[in-house]
């Protein structure tokens, strides 16, 4: 073990860079000693280079009686060498409440609470990590602080610390013998502890965790509690930062200016081509100008650009990026920030009003992907400060890079290729879709939902036959990602509501519910389904719960020879009920069932699968190789969308040669 002093001064660590002012003061500080930093720390070494080393400290709450939400932690540590290291920290459960030990034996990680980062090269100093979402410290349990630094290749890299008094100060490290964790006095350091504390409220809404000077508030001494503000101040009046300044109204109204965002780090990609608009301009606003302008773009291309933010005057720069693909296509947006950005693909029609198709909000990369339809669109991008300025002067925060990627594609998913078809049959008047829907929901989110419409084939262009369906067409809502969807037909035994108790299943088709609005969706039935002549007709689309966003079924307010029906058990809709009954008359879901009149007779020899005209040992290697999930497999011979045991007894009953 080797121990250091070094000189004190700040240092940071690779990680999220947080601004001032984004949110109120944390009011509550955990502190078993003193956050002062006088001397370094004690590890694991050989030949003055530091090994792995984890170090620990505890907190007693055994005798709170209000949870603590840590926003942030604050902790000592320095890093000799020429090179960054391995930083990862953690809080855990103390599961005896006694020394900790190790890992597994009586310490479980708080989920949430381990961040990864680096340590750079500097003298020792008071770091911070920041947690976008507190995290609970349960009353009546004790804590323990656990940081891992990794080996240096060139360098001590250790803990900072004070001579106390405070609680003990805990390592543990392999490479020195020590696989559970040891106080430092029982190694002979007895004058080391830890300098760290722990930052939040006693209630978990976010908190801004600088515990210095205020930014916004003029005060005497020179700098402020938020160094990237602080940076970016005293880059514009170095006299804020100076030994001999002070932090004067000019500081603080830079600190209005400047500061209330939120930056962080960004690798930006090499670029292919410059937005010909200024920072500052606009010449691109695409629909939010009076008169419309478009910047093009093409597949692969690289866009190196740049916007603002001048709340005072409430205008934000958006950048349009237009761009037409003339076949089906899967296209990505990504872009690159160091703010929070929203990105989006957008329609490009300004009169009618543009439609968001899809949308992200985020960090660095912010990325969104989707499958599109023939047509022109726009990849839109505007800084998301939420309500702070950005202004020009910060080139660091004020430029982007933004890649449209174009993959041509067959065909959606989603968006089944369907034959044309003789015949028809939807309960709509118009075909439009105008109206999202109505969907069981928390939050936002939307929960599993199935909706339904029934055709009277008797009224259809069908009339009179049997009808042989191979496409459904169907109107969907999707504002988040991707959701696994079921497309399901039914014969209605008593022509009434279908209560779900009265329906025959006929057919299923797996599919997914794509992302954007006013979606026409189509599902293929292959082998066709065939629907005896003058049917009462359900089609139903079952839609799984959301991750993300508000799924459900598009249509419009149009006249319907059907209600909508929806079935959401956690909603309490346990059996199909009307719209109408819940208080949404004029919601009517579009579906359009396309077919063949007529069907094909039943297969010759049904259950011979490779058509060697008997039922035998090699069809049932069919069913076991089809088992499981297999909407319209042959093998799914009771036509329920899984091919199992169902299926196996169904062959049995038709085993040996076929019939001449």
């Amino acid at each position: 073990m080797i121990a250091k002093t070094t000189s004190i001064a700040a240092m940071a660590i690779a990680g999220v860079l947080t601004s001032a002012n984004a949110q109120d003061q944390c009011d509550t500080i955990l502190n078993t000693g003193s956050i002062d930093v006088t001397q370094g720390g004690v590890s694991c070494a050989d030949a003055g280079i530091t090994t792995n080393n984890f170090f620990a400290k505890s907190y007693d709450l055994t005798s709170a009686t209000d949870d603590f939400y840590v926003n942030c932690i604050e902790f000592g540590a320095g890093n000799t060498g020429t090179t960054s290291v391995p930083l990862e920290i953690a809080i855990y459960v103390d599961t005896d409440g006694g020394p900790p030990q190790a890992p597994g034996i009586d310490m479980v990680e708080v989920t949430g609470s381990r961040v990864i980062g680096e340590l750079a090269a500097g003298p020792d100093g008071i770091l911070q990590v920041n947690y976008s979402t507190p995290i609970r410290l349960a009353a009546g349990d004790v804590y323990v602080v656990e940081m891992f630094i990794g080996a240096s290749t060139d360098g001590f890299c250790s803990i900072a610390s004070n001579e106390g008094p405070d609680a003990p100060t805990y390592i543990r490290t392999d490479d020195c013998g020590l696989t559970s964790y040891v106080t430092y006095e029982s190694i002979g350091f007895p004058t080391y502890f830890w300098a760290q504390q722990l930052i939040g409220s006693t209630t978990d809404i976010p908190c801004d965790c600088f515990t210095g000077s205020d930014c916004f508030v003029v005060h005497e001494e020179p700098g402020c509690d938020d160094p990237i503000c602080e940076a970016l101040v005293c880059g514009f009046d170095p006299f804020c930062c100076d030994v001999d300044g002070t932090w004067d109204d000019t500081c603080a109204a830079y600190s209005e200016a400047f500061c209330n965002f939120t930056g962080f780090d960004c690798d930006f990609p090499t670029s292919t081509t410059t937005e010909t608009e200024l920072c500052g301009e606009d010449t691109n606003g695409g629909c939010n100008m009076e008169t419309p302008a478009f910047e093009s773009i093409s597949s692969g291309d690289i866009v190196a650009g740049s916007y603002y933010v001048d709340a005072t005057a409430d205008v934000r720069d958006t950048d349009w990026y237009q761009f037409t693909i003339d076949q089906v296509s899967n296209v990505t947006w990504t872009v690159h920030s160091r703010v929070a950005v929203d990105a989006l693909i957008v329609t490009t029609d300004c009169v009618a009003g543009a439609q968001v198709i899809t949308s992200g909000s985020g960090e660095c990369p912010t990325s969104l992907q989707i499958c599109l339809q023939p047509g022109t669109y726009a990849a839109f991008v505007a800084p998301n400060t939420g309500g702070g300025n950005l202004p020009c002067e910060l080139t660091d925060f004020t430029t982007y890079t933004a890649e449209l990627d174009i993959e041509p594609l067959e065909s959606c998913p989603g968006f089944d290729i369907c034959d044309v078809s003789e015949a028809a049959a939807t309960p709509n008047s118009d075909q439009a879709l105008t109206l999202g829907g109505i969907a069981c929901q928390n939050g936002g989110i939307t929960l599993l939902n199935t909706y339904a419409v029934t055709i009277d084939l008797a009224g259809s262009d069908a009339a009179g036959n049997d009808f042989n369906v191979n496409c459904i067409s169907f109107g969907t809502d999707n504002s988040g990602s991707l959701v696994d969807a079921k497309v399901q037909l039914w014969i209605d035994a008593d022509g009434g509501d279908p209560t779900g108790t009265d329906l025959e299943l006929i057919g299923t088709r797996e599919t997914i519910l794509a992302q954007g609005i006013a979606n026409l969706q189509t599902a293929s039935f292959d082998p066709p389904i065939c629907v005896p002549a003058d049917s009462q007709l359900v089609v139903t689309l079952e839609i799984q719960d959301s991750t993300d966003g508000f799924a459900t079924f598009a249509g419009n307010a149009s006249p319907s020879e059907s209600s909508t029906y929806v079935l959401s058990e956690p909603c309490g809709l346990t059996t199909f009920t009307k719209l109408e009954d819940i208080g949404f008359p004029d919601f009517n879901w579009v579906v359009d069932v396309q077919g063949d009149l007529g069907c094909s007779g039943p297969p010759v020899c049904p259950g011979d699968f490779n058509d060697d005209g008997v039922v035998n040992g090699a069809d049932f290697g069919s069913i076991l190789a089809a088992w499981g999930p297999c909407a319209g497999c042959p093998e799914d011979m009771n036509g329920d969308g899984v091919v199992g045991g169902a299926d196996v007894g169904l062959l049995l009953s038709v085993w040996g040669p076929c019939a001449p």
